[in-house]
């Protein structure tokens, strides 16, 4: 996933004429390195991270090189910027695509039939052939937000966007409430409904992948929400060590579990380099955007002090964690034991 998303930056600089004057995987020193062209290809020690290194990104010696990073104009910067964050999501997407191309059918949000106990139907409520479009606001892309959408809710009453023999139409203080069912001698509560399953379309497929990657997206961003308002913790983080741990277990059990894990990993790291945080993409993109607006660019010194707090912000939160992995890995409390 380095790999793509500095290979990303690198596809980029070089289309737009910057030097790149390193291309590195990994961090620390160098085990194997090899220079092509005017390039340094490196292999380091550590692996964690690696950078695609632009001639004069973060020299904040003027110069009239038009190949260098800072020379070339503002639109070109932000492509390059961009281009990472791009390409992880695309890596996410196609690994979901060939998770879903081989399926034979889809269960789709609309509406089947209903369970006996169902409490939301009836003439103002949901009517079989519905497909469900918003619960609240929260938008429906495939069918498994449902459980999602209705589980947000204070009370049972939902105000529900729905598509009815071909009309958009909304539903207004719909009341869907979980009811208590009889399942193998267990009591288990459903919401009441039935979606329908259809048959596999490459169109359907192409559907459901951007469905699912925009979901995670959506999912990346609730999770920052929940750490900064308080709802999680910085304790529930995981870095490298504890991805590492979980995609193996995840691996030993099912190898489709395995591969949704890494599209998800893939996503959100898109997500979270588009972040306005120093040293990230996300913040050298606002200077961009400065310099585009106030047509001039930020205090280079100025800048290279924020983006070098953030590094060791950075560095300091992945050792927090690394180390917080390999504590719960010791005691046998991490990813459910």
């Amino acid at each position: 996933m380095i790999l793509v998303h500095e290979g990303g930056h690198f596809l980029a600089a070089k289309a737009c004429g910057v030097r790149v004057l390193e291309f590195a995987l990994g961090l620390g020193p160098a085990i194997f390195k090899k220079r092509f062209g005017e390039t340094e290809y490196c292999l380091r020690a550590l692996p964690f991270g690696g950078q695609c290194v632009m001639d004069g990104e973060d020299d904040d010696t003027p110069n009239d090189d038009p190949r260098c990073f800072n020379n070339v104009a503002p639109w070109r910067r932000i492509i390059i910027l961009v281009a990472g964050v791009v390409m992880n999501f695309i890596l996410g997407f196609l690994i979901l695509l060939c998770l879903y191309a081989p399926a034979e059918g889809f269960v789709v949000p609309t509406i089947d039939s209903f369970m006996d106990k169902f409490t939301g139907g009836g003439e103002y409520g949901l009517q079989e052939g519905d497909t469900l479009l918003e619960i609240d606001g929260y938008n429906i892309y495939v069918s498994s937000d449902l459980n999602m959408a209705l589980g947000r809710g204070d009370d049972s009453l939902y105000e529900i966007e729905i598509i009815r023999n071909g009309d958009r139409m909304t539903l207004h203080d719909v009341r869907i409430e979980p009811q208590p069912y009889e399942l193998d001698g267990e009591t288990v509560y459903y919401y009441g409904f039935y979606m329908q399953q259809v048959p596999a379309t490459p169109g359907l497929v192409l559907k459901v992948t951007a469905g699912s990657s925009i979901n995670m997206v959506r999912l990346v961003i609730d999770s920052l929400r929940m750490l900064f308002v308080g709802e999680a913790n910085v304790t529930d983080l995981s870095g490298p060590v504890g991805i590492s741990a979980m995609m193996s277990q995840t691996a030993r059990q099912d190898m489709s579990s395995f591969w949704y894990l890494a599209a998800l990993i893939a996503i959100n790291l898109s997500v979270m380099n588009l972040l306005p945080i120093p040293a990230l993409d996300g913040a050298r993109i606002l200077f961009v955007l400065y310099e585009i607006i106030a047509h001039r660019r930020a205090n280079p010194k100025v800048e290279g002090y924020i983006h070098g707090i953030g590094l060791l912000v950075m560095l300091g939160l992945i050792v927090f964690v690394t180390f917080n992995d390999i504590w719960r890995l010791i005691t046998g409390s991490a990813f459910g034991g």
